[in-house]
């Protein structure tokens, strides 16, 4: 309770003030809806429908048009997020340069081939759409836990680009966020020592992550190159 009022709570109405469109599912219990974080399911870490959207209005011709198709649009989620062969190092790596430039095959209506697609829109940012989500819940089926339930999640066009964990400063605790933060992606560290055990956490969503952050109420850490401090 006190880390949501003194740390969360706050941290989330920052961001509303910015322009955010803030879902605060307030504290203490388990998330049970998922349409309450705007997806269909919770095995789901980006936000389709805000993805689509999204992506459709930032991608026009030169007169206005919008013009990604349905199958266009389920393509580019496919890129994002199906990386079967790839470590979660050079996954990373491909999804960041996608989110600088993706391509699908054609235009329709230009005729133009191997277009350029914008998933996000750095040039104008008002163009994009972004989210806060807290108590964001991944289920894990097969894994340690049945689910992680991140503290919050930044999206910028519903891909998930920020993962922030909330804590009131312990001094029993060496390092409390960088444990949690293992715990959730099951990476670094501890991830590595326990590689032939079941997994702890979710790592596809830092997929999209250059890098994690967390608040202390008082004091704010921004990690990067998967979590390393």
């Amino acid at each position: 309770m006190s880390e949501y009022l003194h740390v969360e709570k706050p941290f989330l109405d920052q961001f509303g003030t910015l322009g955010w469109t803030v879902v605060d599912q307030g504290h203490g219990i388990i998330p049970s809806d998922p349409a309450a974080s705007l997806r269909v399911s919770f095995r789901e870490w980006l936000l389709p429908e805000v993805f689509r959207n999204a992506v459709r209005g930032i991608n026009r011709t030169a007169d206005g048009q919008e013009w990604l198709t349905e199958r266009q649009l389920e393509d580019l989620r496919d890129q994002l997020i199906r990386h079967p062969s790839r470590t979660l190092l050079e996954a990373n790596e491909a999804v960041q340069k996608l989110l600088f430039k993706a391509q699908v095959d054609v235009n329709e209506i230009t005729g133009e081939p191997d277009p350029v697609v914008q998933l996000i829109d750095f040039a104008h940012p008002e163009r994009n759409a972004f989210h806060v989500i807290n108590q964001f819940r991944i289920d894990t089926p097969g894994c340690v836990k049945s689910c992680i339930i991140p503290d919050i999640v930044l999206f910028v066009n519903g891909i998930p680009l920020v993962v922030v964990e909330a804590k009131i400063g312990d001094p029993n605790t060496a390092n409390p966020i960088y444990e949690r933060l293992c715990s959730c992606c099951a990476t670094g560290t501890r991830g590595r020592k326990r590689r032939r055990q079941p997994r702890e956490g979710e790592p596809r969503l830092f997929l999209f992550q250059p890098a994690a952050g967390s608040d202390l109420r008082r004091e704010g850490r921004v990690w990067h190159d998967h979590f390393r401090p």
